[in-house]
C-alpha cells in the first residue's frame, strides 16, 4: 500500500506503524473482513487533532454488510429481468464532540461538500484493498463530521438558546459475539421457475388488466466494529415475494390489490400452494373491484378485521412510536419535520383501558409461525430489547436510539432505519396489541349492526384489507398526502381501504370501491369500541419509505404485527376528487386471447 496521510491537515497518526497489518489471533485469521475492520479501527482509534480542540473523534462505528441478492420480475408467465449482485455496503460512522454535543442533529449533518474517494467497496477478500477502503472511507466520514459540526455551532451562534438540552449520543454496555455463517444455497434456475410458473396465475383472470409479480433473495452477512468494544458477526439475509395486479372499473377507476411474503431465510418462503392461494385471492379481489359499485361518503361504525386492523396499527402507531428529534437550522431556514403525533402524549390515555401494546424483537415465533421482526441487534449494535410502549391504554414509552429523546435518555435497540440529521431512525419490530376483554368477530359484526340502527344508519362499513404496504404509484401517494393534510387526519398519508363492504341490517356484505380515509389519525384511536378474540399476523417489510411502499429498496426491516379485529364508534370515509383516467379504446391483446 502506498503511504499517504489524511486529506484533513489537522490530523496526525500516532505511529506510522498502525499502517501496517496487525497482528490478530487465530480464530479471525479466516475472517479477512474481521479482521481488516479490527485492524483499521485499531488505528483510527489513534487519530489525534493538533493542538487539542473540540473536534477530536470520540466514536468510530464500522458496520460492513456483505449481499448476494437474486432477483426475479415476471409478468404473465415470461420473466422481464433476472439478477444476480453481490455487493458490499459499509456505513463508517465517525463523531467528533464528546457524547453530550456532537456534529449530529443539524439539518446539513451528514452532508459532505468536497470530493470524495470511497465511492467503491472491494468484493474480493482482499487484505490490502479492504484496509485502503476503509482509510477512504474513514477520511470522508470525519471530514463529514468536522464540517457538520462547524454547521451545528454556527447555527447555535445564530440561534436562541434552547431550554432542552439534551445529550446528542447515549452510552451503551459494548457487547460481542461473532456467530459461525453458513451462507445460503441458491439454486437460480429453480426460483427463476418457480416466480415465472406463479406470474402466470394472473393470467386466468381477464379483468386483471396489469400485474407482475416479483422476487428478492438477499443472502447476507453483516459485521460491525465499535471502539467502544462492540463486535459483531450475524447473519443479516431476507427473502421477499409480492405481486400486484390491477384493473379497471366502467367509469375508469383504477382498482388494484397486492400481496407480499417475507422470510429471514431464503429457503424458508411459503410453499408454493400457498403463494398461489394469496395470488388467486389477489386476482379474484380485482375481477370484484372491476364489478363492484362506487362507494360514497360516510361517517359512521366500522369494524377492522384482524388484518386490516393490524395494517392499520401498523400506520398509525408504526409511524409515530418513535419521537424524533428536531434539527438545528439557521434561523428563517424551512425544516422538513414530521414530528411524532405522539410526541406530548406520554401518560395519557391513547386507547382504552382494556388495551396495551407491546413491541418485542425478541420473540422469533408466535403460534408456530415465523416472526419476522425478530433480531438480536439494531443498527447501531444495542441488542433488541421489549418495550412495554402502551399499558391499559396510556402511552409509557417510545421506541428509542442512541440519540436521546426528552425522558428517554437510553436506548431500548430499536434503531431500525436509516433516519436522518446524522441519526437513526426507531422503528417497530413484533408489535403485538393485545385486550383483556374481547368478543368473537361475529359478536362485534352484530354489534355493528345493532349500532347502525340504534343511529338510524342505512350501513355500516367493514374493512377486510387496506393497500399497505402501498400498491399504487407516487401521482397516488402525493394525492393521499394531500387529502390527509387538508382533511384534519394524520400528518402522514395512511393508505386506502382495498376491501371494503357495506352491513346492512340483515347482515348481507356489499363490496364498494373507491373509498379513502378522512381525518383518520392517532386519536381516532381512542374510540375503539371493542375488539375480537380472534387475531392476525400481519408480516411487511418496511422500507422507510411512506406507507413502506412495494419495491423500495434501501435498509430493509421486517416487520410482524399481531392484532384482533377492531370495532370503532367512528370512521369517516370519502370519495377522492382526481380526475379518473378514460378507458382503453380497444380490447388488450391479451384479453381476446383468454376469451377465446
Amino acid at each position: 500500500m502506498i503511504a499517504r496521510t489524511l486529506a484533513v491537515s489537522t490530523l496526525l497518526l500516532a505511529s506510522a506503524a498502525l499502517l501496517l497489518p496487525q497482528k490478530t489471533s487465530k480464530a479471525d485469521d479466516d475472517d479477512v473482513i474481521l479482521r481488516a475492520l479490527r485492524d483499521e479501527l485499531d488505528r483510527s482509534r489513534e487519530l489525534r487533532v493538533v493542538g487539542g480542540g473540540d473536534d477530536t473523534p470520540f466514536f468510530f462505528s464500522y458496520d460492513l454488510s456483505d449481499v448476494s441478492q437474486f432477483q426475479v420480475a415476471a409478468v404473465l408467465g415470461s420473466p422481464i429481468d433476472v439478477s444476480r449482485v453481490h455487493f458490499r455496503a459499509p456505513q463508517i460512522d465517525v463523531r467528533v464532540g464528546s457524547y453530550d454535543f456532537d456534529d449530529t442533529g443539524h439539518l446539513f449533518s451528514g452532508r459532505y461538500s468536497g470530493g470524495r474517494y470511497d465511492t467503491s467497496f472491494p468484493l474480493d477478500d482482499d487484505y490490502l484493498a479492504l484496509r485502503d477502503a476503509l482509510w477512504l472511507s474513514t477520511d470522508t466520514a470525519y471530514k463529514t463530521a468536522i464540517e457538520s459540526m462547524s454547521r451545528k455551532r454556527a447555527a447555535l451562534n445564530a440561534a436562541a438558546a434552547t431550554t432542552d438540552k439534551l445529550p446528542d449520543f447515549s452510552r451503551v454496555e459494548p457487547v460481542t459475539s461473532l456467530q459461525k455463517i453458513t451462507r445460503h444455497k441458491i439454486d437460480d434456475a429453480a426460483w427463476t421457475a418457480r416466480t415465472v410458473k406463479l406470474s402466470a396465475l394472473f393470467g386466468a383472470v381477464p379483468d386483471v388488466m396489469a400485474s407482475g409479480v416479483d422476487l428478492q433473495l438477499l443472502d447476507g452477512v453483516t459485521w460491525m466494529l465499535t471502539n467502544e468494544g462492540t463486535s459483531l458477526r450475524y447473519d443479516d439475509s431476507l427473502a421477499r415475494f409480492y405481486a400486484r395486479a390491477e384493473g379497471q372499473a366502467p367509469d375508469g377507476m383504477i382498482v388494484r390489490d397486492a400481496i407480499s411474503f417475507q422470510s429471514l431465510e431464503p429457503d424458508k418462503l411459503p410453499s408454493d400452494a400457498e403463494i398461489r392461494t394469496g395470488l388467486t385471492a389477489v386476482a379474484e379481489d380485482v375481477r370484484a373491484l372491476v364489478h363492484a359499485p362506487l362507494g360514497e361518503s360516510f361517517s359512521g361504525p366500522t369494524l377492522f378485521e384482524p388484518e386490516a386492523a393490524a395494517q392499520l396499527m401498523a400506520q398509525l402507531l408504526g409511524d409515530n412510536l418513535h419521537s424524533p428529534r428536531k434539527p438545528l437550522a439557521e434561523p428563517g431556514r424551512n425544516i422538513n419535520f414530521l414530528p411524532s403525533e405522539l410526541d406530548t402524549k406520554i401518560g395519557s390515555r391513547i386507547l382504552p383501558d382494556w388495551m396495551d401494546i407491546v413491541d418485542d424483537p425478541t420473540q422469533s415465533t408466535w403460534h408456530g409461525k415465523q416472526l419476522v421482526g425478530f433480531y438480536q441487534w439494531d443498527l447501531e449494535g444495542v441488542p433488541g430489547k421489549p418495550v412495554s410502549v402502551v399499558e391499559k391504554g396510556v402511552l409509557k414509552n417510545f421506541l428509542t436510539t442512541r440519540q436521546p429523546i426528552k425522558g428517554f435518555p437510553t436506548s431500548n435497540g430499536h434503531a431500525r432505519l436509516a433516519g436522518n440529521y446524522g441519526a437513526r431512525s426507531a422503528g417497530i419490530s413484533n408489535l403485538f396489541i393485545k385486550t383483556s376483554q374481547g368478543d368473537s368477530l361475529a359478536a362485534l359484526k352484530k354489534k355493528l349492526i345493532d349500532i347502525c340502527k340504534e343511529r338510524n344508519k342505512p350501513y355500516g362499513m367493514l374493512v377486510r384489507k387496506l393497500d399497505f404496504p402501498f400498491s399504487a404509484g407516487r401521482s397516488e401517494l402525493q394525492a393521499l398526502a394531500q387529502s390527509g393534510s387538508q382533511s384534519g387526519g394524520s400528518v402522514r398519508p395512511l393508505s386506502p381501504p382495498v376491501l371494503v363492504y357495506r352491513v346492512y341490517a340483515d347482515g348481507r356484505e356489499e363490496l364498494v370501491r373507491g373509498l379513502r380515509f378522512r381525518g383518520v389519525s392517532t386519536r381516532s384511536l381512542r374510540d375503539i369500541l371493542a375488539a375480537s378474540q380472534e387475531t392476525a399476523l400481519f408480516d411487511y417489510v418496511n422500507n422507510g419509505a411512506p406507507l413502506a411502499m412495494l419495491g423500495i429498496g434501501g435498509i430493509l426491516a421486517p416487520t410482524s404485527v399481531v392484532s384482533p379485529a377492531l370495532l370503532f364508534e367512528e370512521i369517516e370515509f370519502e370519495v377522492p376528487q382526481e380526475q379518473l383516467p378514460k378507458l382503453p379504446v380497444v380490447p388488450s391483446p391479451s384479453y381476446e386471447t383468454r376469451a377465446r
